[in-house]
């Protein structure tokens, strides 16, 4: 029997900066094989949700379980590189990269996570590099010298050195062109369903996360307002009513 446990189950989140609340009661949970969508107008708090998943808002109040196939683990108030000995991979949305190494030494850093011989280090990178062609063309330059949109490939690659079963990502489309969210999206699809990678994501780009997503929940002023499927959620009157006001 499929143990039917979520992989990711927040419970009663409250986020708070100082005497300001951020959110307040947000429940949420990420099953397996699913890719969950976190959506919400500038200000709802969806940031601040995922900064507290991550364990980077320490003010945070609430439970945090991830399951790791055979345990279930508390991960609220867990520093992120213990997260990521689980299998949890943080992709921010801003300082995404480390600029004055190359794209090789940003994929080290992220499989030094994981690995203490460099040789396991070596053979997951050229399995990466295999599935972003344009990082194995760079991998001598500087990360800081790198386009937008080959940041964020690097930003992805350098989660999965650690071959990570949850992937959270914050606004992955950040900053990007058209063309680029595109190949983006389609990256992240393609690493769900080739690697069997769970990924919650926080996005602004609201048609393209939710043509990916399987599930999505929707913020207003603090708060889940409503979740569902995704092509539910894109069809519901209440997501245009949560971005434009009812």
């Amino acid at each position: 029997m499929t143990d039917a446990r979520p992989i990711l189950k927040v419970t009663d989140l409250d986020v708070r900066y100082g005497a300001v609340t951020a959110a307040s009661g947000v429940s949420l949970e990420v099953r397996k094989g699913e890719i969950v969508a976190l959506l919400g107008p500038n200000g709802a708090g969806k940031t601040s949700v995922l900064k507290a998943i991550m364990g980077l808002n320490k003010q945070a109040n609430g439970v945090v379980e991830y399951f790791d196939g055979t345990k279930t683990h508390r991960i609220d108030k867990m520093e992120t590189h213990e997260m990521a000995k689980l299998g949890i991979a943080n992709i921010p949305s801003s300082e995404i990269v480390l600029p004055r190494m190359n794209v090789e030494e940003n994929l080290e850093v992220g499989g030094r996570f994981l690995y203490s011989d460099m040789s396991f280090v070596r053979k997951r990178m050229d399995e990466l590099f295999m599935r972003f062609p344009i990082l194995r063309e760079r991998r001598k330059q500087a990360a800081a010298t790198l386009s937008g949109g080959e940041q964020r490939q690097l930003a992805v690659a350098r989660g999965l050195m650690c071959e990570p079963k949850l992937m959270l990502l914050d606004e992955p489309s950040l900053g990007l062109a058209p063309i680029l969210l595109r190949d983006l999206f389609a990256t992240l699809k393609r690493i769900r369903d080739e690697f069997g990678v769970e990924m919650l994501i926080v996005e602004q780009n609201v048609n393209k996360a939710l043509e990916i997503a399987d599930r999505a929940y929707v913020m207003r002023i603090g708060s889940i307002d409503f979740h569902g499927p995704a092509k539910e959620v894109a069809a519901s009157e209440r997501l245009r009513d949560a971005y434009l006001g009812s």
